[in-house]
Formats: C-alpha cells, structure tokens, sequence
C-alpha cells in the first residue's frame, strides 16, 4: 500500500491526503452556515435596535437645532419650511421603520420588549409635541416675523416718533429688553414693565399721550413675547419644551434597554455558536495534524533533495544539477530547477560584470526574455542612463567651475569680463556665435557690450531697443526664449546677432534679485540640449550678480573720485577764504588805528577851540 502510494502522482497523494481533512472541513462548513446564518439574524435585529437608537439621536439633534437657530431663518418664517425640520421627519420615519422591524422580528422572544416596542411605536407624543413646538415658534416669529416682528415695529414707532423724550429710559427698556432674551429670566421682565411704567408715568406728567400709547403698545407688544416664550419654555426643562424633551429623553431610555436586551440575546447566541465551533474545529484539527503527519513522512521523502539543493542555493551557493530519475512531477521539478540554476549562473556572471563597469555587454539570447533577465537589463539601461545624467551634471559642475575661476577675477573692467564671459559660454558650448547687452534704463535701449562670432570677437556698442524683438520679449517676459530651426529672413527681425542665419537661438535673461539687468543671445546651428539651457539659465544669475556688483563697484569708485577732487577743491576754497579773512582782519585793524588818530585829533582841535572861546570872551 504505501508502496502504490509513493508511486502516485503528487495530485494523487495530495487528493487522497486532503480528502479526509475535506469532508471534516464540508461538516464544520455546514454547521458553520447555519450558525452564521443565525448570528447575521440577531446581529441584523442588534443593527436596527442601534440604527434605532441613532435616529432618536438625529431627532433630538435636529430638534434642538431647530428650537435654538432654526426658526429664525427667513424661509420658516415665510413659509414654514426649514431643513431642520425635514431632519426630523426624515429621521422619525426611519425610527418608525426601526420600530416596526423590531416588532415583527421572530428573534425578539421577550414580551415585556416587544410591548414597549409596540407603545413607542404607536405614540405621537414625539411629532405632536415638535409640531406644537413649530407652531408656537412660527407664532413668536424672529426680526421683522411674528411677535417679535411687532415688537420690533412698536419699538421703531417710539424711537423714530419726532416726540421729545428720556433717551436714557427708552435706552433702560431695550437692555431690560435684551437682557430677557440674551437670559431668558422672568426678573427683566419686571424690571421691563417698572421702567415702563416710570416712563409712561413721565410722559403723562408730559401730556404726551400719543408717546404714552406708543409706549404701551410696546410694552404689550413685549408682554406677549414674554408669554408666548414662557409657553415654548424659557429652558428646556420648563414649558413645551421641556415636555418635548422629556418624552424624548423616556423614549431615549426604553430604546436604550431595548438595544441592551438585543445586544446581550446577540452575546449569547453568538457565545453558543462559538463555542460549538470551537469544538467541532478542535476535533478536526486532530485528525487532520494525524493525518498530516501521516501522509507528509510519505509525500516530502521524495521532496528532501530538492530541499536540500534549494537550501544551499538560499546560502548564496550553486548547487550541484539535480539527477532526474523520473518523469512524473518531482522529476519535472528537478529539470525545472536545473533549468533554473543555468538562468541563475548567466544572471549571475553578468550582474558581475556590470559591477565591474562593462555597462555595454550584451546578454546571453537563450534567456533574453526571463523576468529576471529583464530585471537586469533594465538595471543595465538605468545604469547607463544614470552614467548620463551623471555625465552630464559632471559637464555642469566642470562648466561651473570655469566660469567661478572668471568671475572671481575683481580687477577686469566690465566690458572685458563681458567679453571673457561670452567668449568661455560659446565655447563651452560649441555655439557659433552670441551676444551679451546690458539693460539702459536711462534711454530704454540694450547696450551691446560684448559680441563672439565663429571663433573670432565681433565689433561691440551698438544699441537696440528695449521693446522690439525677441530681446524685447525676453527683457518683458524674464524668461528665456528657445528657438529652433529660425528661418533664414527672421532672425533679421527679432535677433540682434545681424545677417547670421543660425537654425537655434537661446536667449537668456540676466537677473538679480528678480529684476532684468542684462540678456545673453546665443546662435548655434546645432540643438541646445535641456541641461544645456538649464547651464545656461543657472550661470546667467551668477552672471548678473556679478554684472551687477561690478557696476555699483565702478559707480562707487567714481563716486569716490568725484568725492575726493571736490574735497580738494572745498580745502582750496577753504584757504583761499582763510586767506581772505586775514587780508579783512588786517583792514579792519588799520581802519580801527586810523579812527582812534583821527578821533585825537578832533579832541585836540575841540581843546583848541575851547580855548580860544575863552580868550576872546
């Protein structure tokens, strides 16, 4: 027997060593429906008693909505209308379903349960009470509705009489007023009614009895909110509201032992058919290890050397090819692997040489089209394409460098950096010829200031304008322009490099700090590759940031030039005034002697004078 066994097909084996755990496993299936049948029954009565549950929840929610903001809205007062109130009626009908599921239920064996399904079910006490609460509210109206919308009218009627009266009472009968609403307590109604009073009081020591009436309208008029919000329940334990909210919450309460008692009969239904299957898997187990066991020892004798080989080739070792001594499935498997090991060994050999760089081998055609030969031949043309993208970046970095070693050069003019700027780009490269202008924003025009053409340097100065071209375009844009295959009679138009005829024109925006300094115009007869451009793009803002430094270096140093010849020149207009001012001193001095002799001599002649009075008297 165990012979004709090993002699079986491995389907063979596998049929005749599941079939046993099989028909265990048919058993505990059958009984694993029915009991899950019964589970998905109460565990479906379970979901309608907490779907129950969740609608009151919504009814209550859409309630209290409605009662606090609800009612204010426009289109209710209109036309008694609200989505709120849609809510409740939308979640009551889904609570009476709920309801009726649950009565009708054959699972639902509980008596008392079913009666206060049965009472709930049949009770209106829920949309009686909110219909009344809609009611009531629809009459007390919010702003320019209902009462409140006569309140409000009767008080406009007082303020805007043209009566002189106390604003400071009317001011005392609005707080009150409000202080009722914000509140909602019956001691602003009183103080309401006694500044009321003293105000009607003051208008009829006034004789103003057109005022006192328009003063008592209000107050009714408030007097019957007062009312009619005592009525809704000034909180939501008083009055209809309170009602409303009671019989909710005893409703909420019956429901909530209703989903309790269904829950814990689900608990225990589900308990019971637990623990049958638990029993019934326990014993198959057994058996089916026993007989695992049994028909393993048969089945993985054969298996071992496959095992084996296939254990060292998981230790990173080629195995020995297995010796196939049978055509029936385990020999099949034995080829297979052999075959296996072959496409392994050429995977092997070649991801080798692709480690050691020879990144352009061509693989073996027997196995071209293997998923893991594809695997690695896509590594290959990654790698290549990374050696690229890498070769690229390499001609980047290089190219930047260059151009740092130019620009760190602070002691060339800048129209000599200009030129040996443009003269490494074209070459770098390998354009034909180029431009490089700054921006004049003096008399809005581009000052050509270095020009490279075939190898040799052009004639630079011209001037062009700021607005015409495509330079005009790229200076507006702050973007580069590329242009590819430019015809012959174009370029005339819209470039600035003359009769040239190139089939590629890049131009480039000079930018520092966001703002357009200059532009550099390259012409090749050969594509500009994207890393190209971006070279371009990323050199351009070194290059403006050293455009512009250089200017405002050579406009300081003029700047310092100007400063020291007209310090020179105020030192010499210093001396000549100082020398100026001794030439006054010394006049001033002469003039001084010159007065104190003459004042002695008209002393001299006045004695004189005197004296001789004298002796002619």
């Amino acid at each position: 027997m165990l012979e004709f066994f090993k002699r079986l097909k491995i389907r063979a084996k596998l049929l005749a060593a599941f079939g046993s755990i099989i028909l265990l496993s048919v058993l505990l299936t059958v009984y694993a429906i029915v009991a899950i049948k019964d589970i998905l029954k109460i565990k479906s009565l379970a979901s309608e008693a907490e779907n129950l549950s969740t609608n009151l929840v919504r009814i209550e929610l859409a309630s209290k909505e409605f009662i606090t903001e609800g009612y204010k809205e426009k289109y209710f007062q209109e036309f008694s209308k609200n989505e709120h109130i849609d809510a409740f009626n939308k979640s009551l009908a889904q609570t009476n379903e709920n309801l009726q599921l649950l009565s009708v239920s054959e699972l639902l064996t509980n008596p008392e349960l079913k009666r206060k399904i049965d009472e709930i079910a049949n009770s209106n006490q829920l949309s009686e009470g909110f219909q009344e609460m809609i009611e009531l509210l629809k009459i007390r109206g919010f702003k320019d509705f209902g009462l409140e919308g006569q309140l409000r009218e009767s008080i406009h009627s007082v303020e805007k009489s043209d009566h002189d009266f106390d604003k400071a009472l009317m001011l005392t009968l609005r707080r009150h007023e409000k202080d009722f609403f914000l509140r909602k307590e019956l001691k602003y109604q009183n103080d309401f009614n006694t500044s009321a009073k003293e105000f009607e009081e003051t208008l009829v020591n006034q004789n103003d009895t057109i005022l006192a009436r328009l003063l008592l309208n209000y107050q009714n008029r408030f007097n019957e909110v007062v009312e009619i919000e005592k009525q809704i329940g000034l909180s939501s334990k008083e009055g209809k509201k309170g009602n409303y909210f009671n019989t909710l919450k005893k409703i909420k309460e019956d429901v909530e032992l209703i989903q309790k008692s269904v829950a814990a009969q689900s608990e225990n239904q589900i308990a019971h058919s637990r623990l049958l299957l638990i029993i019934i898997f326990i014993i198959q187990l057994l058996l089916a290890t026993v007989l695992s066991i049994s028909y393993a020892n048969v089945i993985t004798a054969v298996i071992k050397e496959l095992r084996s080989a296939m254990a060292t080739l998981a230790d990173g070792r080629f195995p020995a090819p297995l010796l196939v001594r049978t055509k029936e499935e385990i020999g099949q498997t034995k080829t297979a692997f052999n075959q296996m090991l072959d496409r392994l060994k050429v995977a092997s050999k070649f991801a080798e040489n692709l480690g050691n760089g020879q990144l352009h081998q061509e693989y073996d055609d027997a196995y071209k089209n293997d998923v893991l030969a594809k695997s690695i031949i896509a590594m290959q043309q990654k790698l290549n394409e990374t050696e690229r993208v890498q070769a690229k970046i390499n001609w980047t970095n290089e190219g930047a460098a260059q151009f740092n070693e130019i620009i760190k050069n602070e002691n060339v003019e800048v129209t000599m950096l200009s030129d040996t700027i443009l003269r490494q780009l074209i070459n770098y490269l390998k354009a034909n010829q180029g431009a490089m202008y700054l921006v004049d924003e003096n008399d809005n025009s581009l000052d050509r200031i270095a020009t490279y053409a075939y190898g040799r340097k052009k004639i630079i100065g011209e001037k062009l304008s700021i607005e015409d071209g495509l330079l005009g375009q790229c200076y507006q844009e702050k973007e580069s322009i590329y242009l590819k295959e430019v015809p012959v009679d174009f370029i005339k138009i819209t470039s600035g490099l003359g009769e040239a005829a190139p089939t590629n024109i890049l131009i480039t925006p000079l930018k520092a700090r966001e703002k357009v300094v200059g532009l550099i115009e390259l012409a090749s007869f050969n594509v500009f590759e994207k890393h190209e451009i971006d070279f371009v793009k990323k050199m351009s803002e070194s290059i403006a940031s050293i455009l512009v430094s250089r200017q405002i270096a050579d406009h300081t140093k003029r700047l310092l030039e100007e400063a020291r010849q007209r310090e020179q020149e105020l030192a010499q207009r210093e001396e000549e005034m100082r020398q100026n001012a001794e030439e006054l001193l010394a006049t001033q001095e002469e003039m001084q002697r010159q007065r104190r002799e003459l004042e002695r001599e008209i002393k001299t002649l006045k004695s004189k004078l005197s004296l001789h009075e004298i002796s002619l008297n």
